[in-house]
């Protein structure tokens, strides 16, 4: 899916540079959040189907490559004004909106956390920062740790 538009990119202050392409239509729609590593390497990761589920204010992405960094990707309801992504031993992670796509109506959060960052939880925040939504995630970290036990070529 390297077609899709570019709807927001940035920098790191460790250097790699990321950017969000999402397209499609509102039963298949593409979110891929992309990394480009100093030394010029690259990885991406993401997700297809409808923008957001029914009856849920999050679509929720987490994973990684062999040698990258771990993301997370949000799509979400725009009543979500934030993301709290709780990790394991450390602060939470506090997402802003990166992007959004008002013909779905849908914002994008994303995020690019060190390779071995365990994600706890991932809730919806609205502007008063009550909590909206809180997806279960065991199924995304069951398979990350399975991907992360795997040797590497």
């Amino acid at each position: 899916m390297t077609d899709l538009p570019v709807i927001a990119e940035g920098q790191l202050a460790t250097g790699e540079r990321w950017s969000l392409q999402a397209g499609g239509t509102s039963r298949d729609f593409y979110t891929f959040l992309e990394t480009v590593r100093p030394d010029g390497s690259r990885d991406s990761g993401g997700m297809g189907g409808p923008p957001l589920y029914a009856g849920s204010l999050l679509n929720i992405y987490t994973g990684g490559s062999g040698h990258g960094l771990r993301r997370v990707l949000v799509r979400a309801d725009p009543a979500v004004a934030t993301v709290r992504v709780n990790l394991a031993g450390e602060e939470p992670a506090i997402l802003r909106p990166v992007a959004e796509r008002r013909d779905l109506g849908v914002v994008f959060f994303a995020a690019l956390l060190p390779r071995t960052a365990v994600v706890g939880s991932v809730t919806a925040l609205d502007e008063a920062g009550h909590e909206l939504e809180q997806p279960d995630l065991s199924r995304h970290e069951e398979g990350w740790r399975r991907f992360r036990r795997r040797p590497r070529p």
